[in-house]
């Protein structure tokens, strides 16, 4: 069976989080957006795997408040019967609590991909349902060169080049403002949705390094900018970014890529995971297409849901 357990002992068992959403420190941060959290690992002697997630609504969720959540685990060469008995316990967990629902949303393959791979299988196989996949971007920067590969965006790179515009991180509460404030306007143009305020990414600072980076224009006006969370030892990942309306007409964004591919590469980073570039599982295709010109691989975020029926709750 499975057992709720504290933090301390939890963290015992799982001392190192396979991402920064299902750290102790991220969760700390959103645990008034739970009813409650629950920290599950089965009882026994020997603990592989185990399950943070909030209780909201009667739906046991990981990750409610974050892209993604998910399980930890000790090693990626699990047994798939592990994770299946692992899969039957929380099932049964969830109907002794009456709960309604179980909802996993697992992240991109970068983070662990044989683990991906195997607890997907299981999880279809205990009667979960898959939703419609959404599509998620990430860049390979041992495989970067240090230029892009696409020769249409090489070009549009050569023509940011002529406009003298400049890339430099920035560090100061006002100019980390003023990039939040150039990408907010790109995603109202744009018609996306913002679900953090510059006070949000101050108190994410807090948890782990969040970067900003300004790109401006002969001018010295601010025509791009992004803002990169280093949440994780490998992998850093991008979580706005946009350009104004005369940066566009200076492929800013081009320009702003590269510099980030280089910037995080330099630094020994392996992956930038840029999130998704759809919409309820439906591409958004300007969007994909624009991150595969600027080298991004194409994969998927997976999420699961599992519907308790009366008799679950019974048995």
């Amino acid at each position: 069976m499975l057992i709720e357990t504290d933090t301390k002992e939890y963290r015992q068992h799982f001392p190192f989080s396979p991402n920064p959403y299902i750290s102790e420190q991220f969760l700390d941060l959103v645990k008034g957006k739970a009813d409650s959290i629950v920290r599950l690992i089965e009882d026994q002697v020997k603990v592989s795997i185990g399950l943070v997630a909030g209780i909201r609504d009667q739906v046991l969720i990981s990750a409610f408040s974050s892209p993604f959540g998910g399980f930890h685990f000790l090693h990626n060469n699990i047994f798939t019967s592990e994770i299946d008995k692992f899969l039957s316990k929380l099932i049964s967990y969830t109907a002794s609590q009456n709960l309604k629902a179980i909802k996993i949303s697992l992240p991109p393959d970068i983070y662990h991909q044989s683990f991906n791979s195997k607890i997907a299988n299981s999880l279809l196989r205990n009667g979960f349902s898959m939703d419609i996949p959404e599509i998620t971007n990430w860049v390979d920067l041992k495989k970067f060169s240090g230029e892009f590969s696409c020769r249409n965006t090489k070009r549009n790179y050569n023509q940011s080049l002529r406009h003298k515009l400049s890339f430099q991180q920035v560090f100061t509460a006002s100019e980390k403002e003023a990039a939040y404030n150039i990408v907010c306007l790109n995603r109202l143009r744009l018609g996306y949705p913002i679900y953090m305020t510059f006070a949000d990414f101050q108190e994410t600072g807090k948890l782990w390094p969040v970067d900003f980076f300004q790109v401006r224009s002969q001018k010295d006006d601010v025509v791009a900018a992004a803002i990169f969370y280093r949440g994780h030892p490998t992998i850093v990942q991008g979580i706005y970014w946009g350009d104004s309306v005369h940066g566009r007409r200076f492929r800013a964004m081009d320009f702003c890529s590269l510099n980030l591919w280089n910037h995080y590469k330099n630094l020994d980073f392996e992956f930038i995971d840029l999130g998704i570039s759809s919409e309820s599982g439906f591409p958004k295709n300007g969007l994909v297409r624009f991150k595969e010109d600027i080298d991004c691989i194409s994969g998927l975020r997976l999420c699961f849901t599992l519907n308790l029926t009366h008799a679950h709750r019974i048995n």
